[in-house]
């Protein structure tokens, strides 16, 4: 198939790039170094939540850092893929070869996928090996949770970034964007959902249920949340201890009175994974469709 060799061919110029090779020593070191100073040298306290003595203490310490690093670097390996070719005329010359637009847009979102995805997976294979060599006893179903939930989590803002990058006119234009999107979600999205919700007590006059269940709600749809309590409820009890976890430690006994002993369907881990491969699929789609439209 077309997209299949675009795929391919994008990945492969990775590959023969310093660009792969120093991911990889990246992700090595972030993954491995841990585990390293924290367990091995004994250098590290023993986390609040996760099993003591198991790799969940591993998994526990890593997600929030995860939770950045990983969007930021999906976000740079993808948001060029196509204005480059595009500001370059290399893009011309692609779409004159049986190629269509789609396949372009879908090729470079498998193939910049792989990019990022084969650096993750030898991180966690270090990191792996390291541990074996720990006190913590492997739990390995939750290790290769964590890694799986981290290659999604990438996959899906290479998807967002190569989507800015097929609907915008310029580089720059797909820089800012990405810029801008990587502060929303990292630093600016919890306290726009509180804002909201603040405003549906203020004039709606939501009750207090209500109110817990749309600011968690808002905050699901933030990929990087949604990524940390699909991560936290593999290790604690049961996902409805993950999300009361997401609210500040002051709020956690009022908000778990105010569910009781189930969340509504809408909050359950199926649905967060939905939330999550949206972000993969709904950029896509927007930036394709323009795209399609534009005049090369």
């Amino acid at each position: 198939m077309s997209w299949q060799a675009i795929a391919r061919k994008d990945f492969q110029d990775a590959v023969r790039s310093k660009w792969l090779w120093a991911l990889s020593l990246l992700f090595v070191g972030v993954f491995a170094l841990p585990p390293i100073l924290l367990f091995y040298l004994e250098m590290g306290a023993t986390p609040q939540q996760g099993e003591a003595g198991t790799t969940d203490m591993f998994v526990f310490l890593m997600k929030q850092g995860t939770s950045i690093l990983i969007p930021l670097i999906g976000i740079v390996v993808g948001y060029t893929s196509i204005t480059r070719e595009r500001e370059s005329g290399s893009l011309k010359l692609l779409l004159s070869l049986p190629h269509s637009r789609e396949d372009v847009v879908f090729g470079k979102v498998l193939g910049r996928s792989g990019v990022i995805a084969l650096p993750i997976a030898l991180g966690f294979a270090v990191a792996l090996v390291v541990l074996l060599f720990t006190s913590l006893s492997l739990k390995l179903a939750n290790f290769l949770l964590f890694a799986a939930l981290t290659a999604l989590l990438g996959l899906v803002f290479v998807g967002l970034s190569v989507g800015l990058s097929a609907a915008a006119s310029t580089g720059k234009r797909a820089m800012v964007a990405a810029i801008a999107l990587f502060v929303w979600f990292v630093v600016l999205w919890n306290s726009f959902a509180n804002q909201v919700v603040n405003a549906l007590v203020k004039y709606v006059g939501i009750s207090e249920a209500a109110k817990y269940e749309t600011v968690l709600f808002l905050k699901l749809l933030n990929p990087t949340q949604a990524y940390k309590t699909l991560v936290d409820a593999f290790l604690m009890d049961s996902a409805l201890q993950s999300r009361v976890y997401m609210f500040g430690i002051f709020k956690r006994k009022t908000v778990a009175q105010a569910f009781g002993d189930s969340l509504p369907v809408y909050l359950s881990d199926p649905f967060v994974v939905a939330y999550l491969l949206a972000w993969l699929f709904v950029p896509v789609a927007i930036g394709l469709w323009k795209f399609s439209k534009d005049d090369l």
